[in-house]
């Protein structure tokens, strides 16, 4: 179907509630490390379900009262509901829109139950340097199925951070935040200001060909705003530290860092590129090479013992 006039932005399928049937919905609760400040987490009635019979879960949004944002969103998920995305079963691709009386107010997927958060998982004490290879693995490959879709009208994650993916009971990766995803070459759309690896990096600013931005100074989401934002996070874990908050100076002597402990210099070479006006690139390939105790000699505490 790749890049065929059948990918349209098609209205979603409409759930009507009162507020008081919003008040009567069991919430869901995140986990504790979870923030989320955009919206509330609901579980639909037994009555309602997924064609498929699965219970949904609501997603009810606290910016329902900013028509523009909550029109765009349901442009961008109309569109991947019509579109080769999805395919890709790891995509968790809201199927409903909610309105409450009358006005749209969030997005139904289905739920998946008793799930954990991969951004709990790579930063907890508790898991292995080993485990946390495989799952950093795994969203690499997710990475790579979306960018390989066939099609003129890319989705591009935009807001890519590890909070926004979670694991099932059968221990699949699942993309579970796709409303604030964005479609390419569609002047139509315009791209999310809440990304928190884009929003939160001045760098970025420096390299205004590579990382576009918006007359509003917000970054248009593409492959390389997704890569950097892959790379950070697997160079957050391997220092246990918010790399892409350190000033750039900070950042190269880190790398160098790195080197010394034994990283290999493909790994180092996309950790460096981020930053360069070299495109950048997928490191997951490189991921399960790495030593497995690699993260007791590199953290960022003991570049600061040693260096600053």
């Amino acid at each position: 179907m790749g890049g065929s006039i059948m990918e349209q932005f098609e209205p979603l399928k409409t759930i009507h509630l009162r507020m008081h049937q919003v008040r009567s919905l069991k919430e869901l609760k995140l986990s504790d490390d979870v923030f989320n400040s955009e919206a509330l987490m609901l579980v639909l009635n037994k009555k309602i379900r997924s064609h498929d019979g699965k219970r949904l879960l609501f997603k009810y949004l606290d910016l329902q009262e900013v028509p523009e944002v909550m029109d765009r969103k349901s442009r961008v998920l109309g569109y991947l509901n019509h579109s080769d995305y999805m395919d890709i079963k790891e995509l968790v691709i809201p199927d409903y829109q909610v309105k409450v009386d009358g006005s749209l107010a969030g997005f139904a997927m289905p739920l998946i139950e008793n799930h954990k958060n991969l951004g709990s998982l790579i930063h907890s004490r508790g898991v292995s340097f080993e485990k946390k290879k495989e799952i950093l693995y795994k969203l690499g490959e997710l990475i790579d199925k979306v960018e390989r879709v066939d099609t003129d009208n890319k989705m591009y994650f935009g807001d890519l951070n590890e909070y926004n993916f979670i694991f099932d009971d059968d221990s699949s990766l699942r993309a579970v935040d796709l409303d604030s995803a964005f479609i390419g070459n569609r002047e139509d759309i315009t791209p999310s200001s809440r990304a928190y690896y884009l929003l939160k990096n001045p760098t970025l600013k420096a390299l205004p060909k590579k990382y576009v931005r918006t007359s509003g100074d917000v970054i248009v989401p593409n492959r390389e705003s997704d890569l950097y934002s892959y790379n950070m996070i697997l160079l957050d874990v391997i220092a246990n530290h918010d790399m892409f908050k350190e000033d750039i100076a900070t950042y190269y002597q880190y790398l160098d860092f790195l080197k010394k402990k034994g990283v290999p210099d493909d790994l180092i070479d996309s950790f460096f590129s981020i930053y360069s006006i070299k495109n950048n690139s997928n490191p997951k390939d490189l991921i399960p090479d790495l030593d497995n105790q690699l993260t007791h000699k590199s953290s960022f505490k003991q570049f600061q013992k040693k260096y600053l």
